[in-house]
């Protein structure tokens, strides 16, 4: 899914929280899912689930082969977040996340993130902003695997609030 023209769509690294505007689309590049990728997920998170580890077993399911698990995606997704330099010295926090797996994901998958700014509240703090991202990730066929929304805390860009002697506004 591409942005269409009239779409702001994100070119810079590191916006501050006033940079961030409702409609903004920022894209990540992607990344294949590999076998070792399920593994070491496997052994990281203990979820050894036969889904995830046993090709054999896989044979007997809808899938037909291993599927990556779910929070490994998300995991990869949050990642490409970062490679997309958006939040480059800028996020304070990822403060909330919610998560739909629409489709299974496969090793030899290519997976991309496509984040849309839906709202910006510029109240929680002096320091920093809300950021809620619509978080939809993508395969090779841009067919949507998993959707779901990001609420961030960017920080607010000092030096835009100091005045000419260097002093806090």
């Amino acid at each position: 899914m591409s942005a269409s023209p009239s779409t702001p769509t994100f070119t810079q690294r590191g916006l501050w929280f006033d940079e961030f505007q409702v409609g903004l689309v920022i894209e990540s590049p992607g990344r294949t899912i590999l076998d070792a990728d399920l593994v070491a997920f496997a052994g990281l998170s203990g979820d050894h689930t036969q889904l995830h580890t046993d090709a054999e077993y896989c044979k007997r399911t809808p899938f037909r082969r291993p599927i990556a698990h779910g929070m490994l995606v998300q995991s990869i997704a949050t990642g490409l977040g970062v490679r997309s330099g958006a939040f480059d010295g800028t996020i304070q926090a990822l403060s909330d996340m919610t998560i739909h797996w629409r489709a299974p994901v496969f090793p030899g998958d290519t997976i991309r993130l496509r984040l849309e700014v839906t709202e910006v509240d510029a109240e929680p703090s002096k320091r920093s902003g809300l950021v809620v991202l619509r978080a939809d990730v993508f395969n090779q066929d841009d067919k949507l695997v998993v959707e779901g929304q990001w609420h961030t805390r960017i920080l607010r860009d000092r030096s835009a609030r100091t005045n000419t002697s260097g002093e806090s506004a």
